[in-house]
């Protein structure tokens, strides 16, 4: 969103001036708006939220005045898991895939676990990947 607010001239129309600044990682994105290298952000709530409360540093008070976009998030695996869950080349149903993606973890036997990556501990990915597991019947 704040690239077609630039890129349109819709920034430009309400007074701002909008300079974007890509960083590598949501923590450094954080970071410059608690330490003041930046004062705005498009930054994931859940973090906003973290950073407020003080759950992985001193607490920062951050505002979020409004939300940029809902859903839209989605799992997505190697095709060699893909494989493995039979998915073919449609969307598959989230139960069935967790069910079947269970069997896969306990046949692999201990010490070869499936890895999941998320964008950073506080964010919805990380707490949508954990219920949807649970919720497949991972301990």
């Amino acid at each position: 969103m704040p690239i077609l607010a630039r890129e349109l001239g819709f920034a430009e129309a309400e007074g701002l001036d909008l300079q974007l600044i890509r960083d590598m990682s949501w923590a450094t994105v954080r970071d410059r708006l608690l330490y003041g290298h930046t004062q705005a952000a498009h930054l994931i709530a859940p973090l906003a939220l973290a950073s407020s409360l003080g759950l992985d540093r001193p607490a920062v008070p951050l505002g979020v005045p409004f939300v940029l976009g809902l859903n839209g998030n989605a799992v997505t695996v190697s095709m060699t898991l893909a494989r493995e869950l039979r998915l073919g080349v449609r969307l598959g149903d989230p139960a069935e895939v967790g069910r079947r993606l269970v069997e896969i973890a306990k046949a692999r036997g201990p010490g070869r676990t499936l890895r999941f990556g998320v964008v950073h501990r506080f964010s919805s990915h990380n707490y949508m990947l954990q219920y949807w597991l649970r919720g497949s019947g991972r301990t």
